[in-house]
């Protein structure tokens, strides 16, 4: 049995960190998310905690970020209890200009992360 899958959900930031909310890539104008699925509203969270942490590990490396998107999805865990097991967190490898720069904010918005570090699951971030 393939396991259930949530998402995706969309969260925009721009450069003032203003966050939008969506479920569509072309739909992201939501000034909160939407919460009628709990599913969706863990989801929403962690993209907006990503894309926050990705703004604060920036000013940290003295970088300035461009108005982004992140989009997150989850799997459940197809054994007992009812739970996700895994959370992909999609964030454009376009935010800085060198890959390796991107890799180290992304290293650095997990860390700090509250909403990643709490999720007893696994929690995966790339860039695409």
């Amino acid at each position: 049995m393939k396991p259930k899958a949530y998402g995706p959900v969309f969260v925009y930031i721009d450069q003032g960190r203003s966050v939008r909310y969506g479920r569509s890539e072309d739909a992201i104008d939501q000034v909160s998310p939407p919460t009628d699925s709990p599913a969706d509203t863990l989801l929403f969270a962690l993209a907006a905690c990503i894309a926050i942490s990705l703004h604060m590990a920036a000013e940290k490396y003295g970088m300035t970020l461009e108005p982004f998107r992140v989009q997150t999805f989850c799997k459940k865990a197809q054994d007992p209890p009812s739970r996700f097991d895994r959370f992909e967190v999609l964030v454009p490898r376009s935010i800085v200009d060198d890959y390796g720069s991107a890799e180290r904010l992304l290293k650095g918005a997990k860390s700090i992360c509250t909403v990643s570090n709490t999720l007893n699951a696994d929690v995966t971030l790339r860039l695409i």
